[in-house]
């Protein structure tokens, strides 16, 4: 065999041995490939897993939370979410913020923070109908982040409520304390005037009793705010209604309104003390028959719907209109300011009679009837040795 055979024959060899060694790194490297999919694949389902089960405790929080991505689009939210923001199975994932709330200035304030992660940011409040929201975005891990949105609805109301109430609350005590100024001033000049004297003499009079009942009924609520409910509480329904129409009386005469009252002849005992039932008649009954015309019939009839005594009282007066009947129970609350302020009224009778009725159990609904006037529908809890089988 000549040389140049031997070499080609030597080449050759060496080409299938290094061909055979490329084929098992080939195989090993392919091998390798595979498992590093299956981890993939595995680490996926893991992933998807944990974010399926952090997606389920998110639900079980009552504040509505948005899972986000780096970019801010929403990758999933809990129940509450879902109910505040409209978010529906049609919505996949990946959907963009802008969707589920178009604020431009809060949207501003969104992206800014988003570009800040992982530093957490609190962002402006989110008013999204009847729901107010206090966001938060937090990061969560690389690459995704928590929209945290706390409801604020009842904090904001009720502080509104508060500013409302202390700039009613001044309102009422300025006035009355600017006309006792006036006339108290007024009298170092025009004392010797017999007249004016007597007119001063009864504006004051008149003033300071307005403040006196306002101070009272302030704090009447004072007083049922930090109550407790007293379960064996029960008073006489009749004498009660009795002694409340004698105290009104001079009213009901001096306006010739007659107050008709129906009621079963067997009542059940009422589980209320017999002062707060007392106070919830008056207030009602004192605003049928400031707001009733002169001549007009007031009626209140009395009937026992299961446990509860319910007591309607109507009148012929001019009614609320409707839009105004949620707010009649709100402190300070007035449809016709001037007018109530001259007749005596200061806006908290019927805040005191709803939270009364709240505290005993009871319900209290307002009604326009036809062709005018207002109904009072109230449910009083009935005493338990007094209710009826």
């Amino acid at each position: 065999m000549s040389y140049e055979w031997i070499v080609l024959l030597g080449l050759a060899a060496l080409w299938f041995i290094a061909m055979a060694r490329m084929r098992r790194r080939l195989r090993h490297y392919q091998q390798k490939i595979s498992d590093l999919r299956s981890a993939r694949e595995s680490i996926d389902e893991t992933l998807k897993y944990h974010a399926h089960r952090f997606d389920e405790l998110l639900d079980a929080v009552y504040e509505a939370v948005l899972r986000l991505d780096a970019e801010g689009r929403v990758l999933a939210a809990n129940a509450r979410a879902r109910q505040v923001f409209g978010i529906s199975k049609q919505h996949g994932p990946g959907q963009a913020m802008i969707f589920f709330y178009r604020d431009p200035d809060w949207l501003k304030a969104f992206s800014d923070s988003l570009r800040h992660l992982p530093e957490p940011a609190r962002l402006p409040e989110m008013k999204l109908g009847k729901w107010v929201l206090a966001p938060r975005l937090a990061p969560l891990g690389s690459n995704q982040a928590l929209l945290l949105c706390m409801d604020v609805t009842d904090q904001v109301r009720l502080e509104r409520q508060r500013r409302t109430f202390l700039a009613n609350l001044m309102h009422d005590l300025k006035t009355p304390l600017t006309s006792l100024l006036g006339y108290a001033r007024s009298l170092e000049t025009f004392g010797h005037d017999k007249d004016f004297r007597q007119e001063a003499a009864r504006v004051i009079a008149d003033e300071a009793k307005h403040v006196n009942h306002l101070l009272d009924a302030l704090l009447t609520l004072d007083q049922i705010e930090f109550a407790v409910r007293d379960k064996h509480a029960r008073s006489a329904m009749g004498d009660v209604l009795h002694l409340v129409t004698e105290l009104l009386r001079p009213q009901l005469e001096g306006k010739h309104i007659a107050l008709d009252i129906r009621q079963p002849e067997a009542l059940p005992a009422v589980a209320m003390q017999a002062d707060d039932l007392e106070r919830v008649l008056t207030n009602v009954l004192d605003n049928a028959v400031r707001y009733s015309p002169e001549g007009s019939r007031i009626q209140c009839s009395l009937r026992v719907e299961g446990d509860h005594l319910v007591c309607l009282i109507e009148d012929e007066g001019p009614g609320v209109p409707e839009k105004e009947l949620p707010r009649l129970t709100e402190r300070f609350y007035r449809v016709n300011k001037a007018r109530s302020r001259r007749e005596g009224g200061h806006g908290l009778g019927l805040a005191i009679v709803q939270e009364l009725l709240d505290l005993h159990g009871g319900t209290l609904a307002f009604a326009n009837r036809e062709p005018n006037g207002l109904q009072v529908r109230m449910h009083l809890p009935v005493a338990e040795s007094g209710r009826q089988s």
